[in-house]
């Protein structure tokens, strides 16, 4: 009678580490599928929006902003790391758009950017 109580905890101790791992899993397709309904969005904005009408610009940046936010998480699986490249890559069209964008900005946006991540990545102890 023991002998079988201490399979059955066995049995159910390795379900429910199944059950918890299962759970720990990560599902890419709801981000995938949000990340190019996002990258749809870009294009239908740039091709049929008019700049001029109210909000469109800015409607741009943001959803320009959520779609690289999206993918470069998703790529490399870190949200940090896609959030600075998506908000260093947001300032960069911005500054574009306001007719400064030019590779010096750029470089320095990518030090920036760099530089952030590094001091964020370091351990604290």
């Amino acid at each position: 009678m023991k002998s079988k109580n201490k399979v059955r905890k066995r049995v159910s101790g390795k379900a429910s580490a199944r059950k918890k791992e299962i759970k720990l899993r990560k599902n890419f397709f709801p981000a995938m599928l949000l990340t190019i309904l996002l990258w749809l969005g870009v294009v239908f904005i740039i091709y049929f929006v008019n700049p001029s009408d109210l909000g469109a610009v800015q409607l741009f940046f943001i959803i320009s902003f959520l779609a690289s936010l999206f993918t470069f998480s998703t790529l490399l699986a870190n949200t940090r790391r896609g959030l600075l490249i998506a908000i260093g890559l947001t300032i960069f069209l911005v500054l574009r758009y306001l007719g400064v964008g030019n590779i010096l900005n750029l470089l320095l946006i990518l030090g920036l950017t760099i530089t952030t991540e590094i001091y964020f990545s370091k351990k604290k102890f």
